[in-house]
């Protein structure tokens, strides 16, 4: 996925500054060398961030934005949306790795910044859980049952995420391992959401397609043609 323009822009001034904070720490960065690397003058970085906690996370206003936009718009049934959203969050991540891995190194020094990631994580859970609350049946089948749905699903992203981020694969490898990461996190988001659609949707949840067996005897010096030929041909 690309980012307009406009977004790449954005992020750019948040970048610089974590990307600061990191390499100088957070207490020994003063507002005036964070806003110098942003491009700006202390009056704007104030308007713009509001402080130095705030920026580390101030990439995360508009993808909070773009979640909600991606739910409000989704045609996927409301499990199978939400699970979506979140993999709209992992791949912001996956495509800023650098300022990904450098706010992780400041979250690991700052404590006040874990207490904040916290509040930052229940922003996702309630987006998702406001969006479940709106899209399910209103029969009192959901009951906190959705409530545990977007929690999990917040956790299992946040599980990957602190996986991703410890991995720091080398050179040359980062792309393939961040494919196959999201990979498996699509998947395991699928599987949340099929333990919980009986719950939340009704219904028993939905079965792996049965193997196809064939039965077929050959000579015994058969060769591959003839082989595969008849395997096709006992195919139902």
């Amino acid at each position: 996925m690309t980012l307009p323009a406009s977004e790449q822009t954005a992020d750019k001034p948040v970048a610089a500054a974590i990307g600061l904070l990191a390499r100088q720490g957070f207490d020994a960065t003063s507002v005036e060398e964070l806003a110098e690397a942003s491009g700006m003058s202390r009056s704007t970085f104030f308007r713009r961030f509001g402080s130095k906690e705030d920026v580390v996370f101030a990439d995360h206003e508009r993808i909070l934005r773009q979640v909600n936009d991606r739910l409000a718009e989704s045609r996927l049934e409301p499990l199978a949306a939400v699970a979506d959203a979140a993999l709209l969050v992992f791949d912001h991540h996956l495509r800023n790795r650098e300022t990904s891995l450098a706010r992780y190194e400041l979250l690991q020094a700052v404590p006040a910044l874990r207490d904040r990631e916290l509040v930052t994580s229940h922003r996702y859970e309630r987006a998702f859980l406001q969006y479940l609350n709106d899209k399910l049946p209103q029969d009192g089948r959901s009951g906190y049952k959705a409530v545990a749905f977007a929690a999990a699903v917040v956790a299992v992203h946040n599980a990957f995420l602190r996986q991703w981020l410890r991995a720091a694969p080398g050179a040359g490898k980062a792309a393939d391992m961040d494919r196959k990461r999201a990979a498996a996190l699509a998947a395991e988001l699928r599987a949340l959401a099929e333990t919980f659609r009986p719950a939340l949707l009704g219904g028993a949840a939905a079965a792996p397609p049965a193997p196809t067996v064939v039965v077929t005897v050959l000579p015994g010096q058969a060769g591959r043609e003839a082989i595969a030929q008849a395997v096709l041909d006992a195919l139902p």
